[in-house]
This record gives C-alpha cells, structure tokens and sequence, in this order.
C-alpha cells in the first residue's frame, strides 16, 4: 500500500522536472548563442 501511493509521487516528479528543464535548458542554449555571437564581434 505504502508502495503503491508512493509510486505517482515518483512519476510525476521527474515529468514536473522536465517540463522546467527543457525550456530552461532550451532558453540557456539560445542566450549562450547569441551571447558568444555578440561577444565574438
């Protein structure tokens, strides 16, 4: 039983997770781009 409600806990954090890391991680590339474009010239 403990295991059981323990279980969703646990799915949905990583999908949580996710769905603040891919556009954090997408936003980070993309300012790092235009930062090392911007810096270089």
């Amino acid at each position: 039983m403990a295991e059981w409600s323990k279980a969703p806990d646990s799915s949905s954090g990583p999908r949580e997770r996710a769905w603040v890391q891919i556009p954090l991680l997408t936003f980070s590339h993309i300012f790092f781009s235009i930062f090392s474009v911007i810096y270089n010239t």
